[in-house]
């Protein structure tokens, strides 16, 4: 079995000190830039030099958006830099919170000529889609029953909130549902429908998000920081602290729909740095309608920012949806070191997700609106993934969504690589993967405690499992490991009866190599037939019936030596016992191997006792 030292195995702490690497030929380090089919991913980013560059800085004494932009007179806000920048300047961006929607008008040209927005070096620099609400747009709240009983209500502490609504500029986030525009997938009989039928509108007291409600009597029983908006999305009723009043709290409402977005669809050469892009009143995909746009634009470089707080999608790069017309050049990003998180839907969305790196990024605390069954959930979710290479990504406390889910016609020539998967719970798996096909190699990556939010109905369980397959094929999982999986470490779903391009799915020529699966409570592989491969996995501390072959029926519930026997299954695999620790803190889980007696053989060629310790694989620069 094969080991990269520097991949997510990133140390190994060896007890007895009894195993030299240097005599296993196989530890050569695999490369991670390698997609799927063995060949190098080739980026198009070149080194960049900028004719000319602006500036923008708010607190600046003599800063105007009527200057000149350079140093000495800045312009006062990102937009008027938005509005000037050509294809090989830039615009570097003083400390400061701009409470603005960028829109830039032009891209850049060619990779040596981009358009670039950056923070200054060492500056905090914050593009928000909100409005710090004055206190004189607040009185104690009247003309409105907040509990059943009038003598509770008046007791209340509870503060009305004037929107001003030429804080809108047409579009208000308080006035409008969630729901999206196209619903063809969404399952009304199923879904909860609450989150959809919610508004769109944010509000934030000292930076956290209030909770809303859907009837003013519900503010009663409701925690402090409770919100009710009017029909109308101009009035609002917020819940303070017994003895608190606005004036006590910065208090900040959604004014924004995007933060930066282009106008003109398919924009290239835009390169954002450094730039934390924060408060989004958005609505639920499909449009897919982030905070941070290309707005169906291509060649854009990410990195260094943080995308936070967007009521539905942190960051679209793709088509939108699938009523558009299609540009050939469309995607081929690169999404570097950056932050996504309190995203309520999605982190990132890309459809037609062409050529795209997706690198060293955080994603955590994404999918806090309970809208699983509208299916456009994910801490990052691509459609028709082409030529795509995720590596050393970070998927992090995320509820109502899967981790990474790749749908539809998206297994062509992707690899997703040394990524970590921690505490999620969802009703797709931490890794899902929907009706593709041709080539896709998963390796090397990470899945700890994922859990079930429910149970779909029938053999159709992916909820709770590491790794999960809706009518996929040719997958190849290796390398990988599975830790505190509440339900199966790698499933399949045959969705025989799901066509594209002319068939159903079949779900053959899966193989499950070298992976090591810890305490999966239902089984450690979940296979629809007999047409795929598994061989040289370790199961550690499995349940009895840890292999399944769902067809013919009845389902064949078995070990490795029946699996052996029946398909020439896992001749070369092994089971054992371990233990283990996850440190959240640290992002640090450590397997512990402690009795050879224990194991018919241990991966990597190693001895026991040993343990294998697995850390954040995210390379920080």
């Amino acid at each position: 079995m094969t080991l990269n030292k520097n991949q997510l195995l990133l140390f190994i702490i060896i007890a007895t000190l009894a195993i030299s690497f240097a005599g296993v030929s196989a530890i050569n380090q695999p490369d991670d830039n390698l997609l799927a089919d063995g060949r190098p991913f080739v980026s198009w980013e070149m080194p960049l030099q900028f004719s000319k560059t602006y500036y923008v800085d708010q607190h600046h004494a003599k800063a105007s958006d009527t200057n000149i932009g350079n140093e000495k007179m800045p312009f006062k806000t990102v937009s008027a830099a938005a509005r000037v920048l050509k294809a090989g300047e830039r615009v570097v961006i003083k400390k400061g919170v701009y409470r603005e929607s960028v829109h830039p008008a032009q891209g850049g040209s060619s990779p040596d000529k981009m358009i670039s927005y950056e923070a200054a070096s060492g500056e905090e620099v914050i593009i928000c889609g909100s409005v710090e609400v004055p206190n004189s747009n607040f009185k104690k709240s009247e003309g409105w029953l907040f509990s059943n009983e009038k003598i509770k209500s008046a007791a209340l502490n509870c503060w009305q909130i004037d929107l001003n609504p030429e804080w809108f500029v047409g579009y208000n986030p308080f006035g409008m549902t969630n729901l999206m525009s196209d619903t063809e997938w969404l399952d009304y009989k199923k879904a909860k429908m609450q989150a959809h039928f919610q508004r769109r509108g944010l509000l934030f007291v000292e930076g956290g998000k209030c909770t809303q409600l859907a009837k003013p009597t519900e503010l009663e029983t409701a925690p402090d920081f409770s919100f009710w908006p009017e029909h109308n999305g101009l009035r609002l009723h917020v819940k303070l602290p017994e003895g608190k009043q606005p004036s006590d709290y910065k208090i900040e409402a959604t004014n924004k729909e995007q933060v930066f977005a282009p106008k003109t669809y398919g924009l290239g050469y835009i390169r954002l740095k450094g730039i934390t892009f924060r408060h989004a009143g958005n609505g639920f995909p499909v449009p897919q309608r982030g905070l941070v746009s290309a707005s169906r634009g291509h060649h854009w470089i990410v990195e260094n920012c943080t995308v936070e707080w967007a009521n539905s999608v942190g960051m679209d790069l793709g088509n939108e949806m699938w009523s558009t017309t299609v540009s050939n050049t469309i995607a081929h990003h690169i999404v570097r070191r950056n932050i996504f998180r309190n995203c309520g839907i999605s982190g990132l969305q890309c459809y037609i997700a062409k050529s795209v790196l997706l690198e060293d990024n955080l994603f955590e605390n994404i999918g806090f609106h309970d809208a699983e069954l509208a299916f456009e959930s994910g801490g990052v979710k691509f459609h028709q993934a082409e030529n795509c290479l995720i590596r050393r990504n970070v998927f992090t406390k995320i509820t109502f969504a899967p981790g990474l889910w790749l749908d539809y016609k998206s297994n062509r020539n992707c690899r997703i690589t040394n990524n970590f998967f921690a505490d999620i719970t969802t009703a797709r798996g931490g890794m899902y993967i929907e009706v593709s096909r041709n080539n896709c190699n998963v390796d090397r990556n990470v899945f700890y405690k994922i859990r079930s939010q429910y149970w779909l109905s029938g053999e159709y369980g992916a909820g709770g499992s590491a790794f999960y397959t809706d009518g996929s094929d040719s997958i190849r999982f290796e390398y990988n490991v599975m830790v505190d999986i509440e339900n199966t470490g790698y499933g399949s779903y045959l969705n025989a009866e799901r066509i594209v391009d002319m068939r159903g799915g079949i779900s053959s020529d899966h193989t499950i190599t070298n992976n090591i699966f810890v305490d999966c409570k239902k089984h450690c592989i979940e296979l629809p037939h007999n047409r795929n491969f598994t061989n040289e996995n370790l199961f550690v501390n499995p349940l009895p019936a840890y292999i399944k072959v769902a067809n013919p029926v009845p389902a064949m519930l078995l070990d490795i030596k029946a699996a052996a026997r029946l398909y020439g299954w896992e001749q070369n695999g092994a089971v054992t016992k371990a233990t283990y620790t996850y440190d959240a803190e640290k992002m640090m889980l450590e397997l512990r191997f402690d009795s050879a007696t224990l194991a018919q053989k241990m991966p990597y060629g190693l001895s026991t006792p040993c343990t294998l310790t697995y850390k954040d694989p995210r390379k920080i620069k």
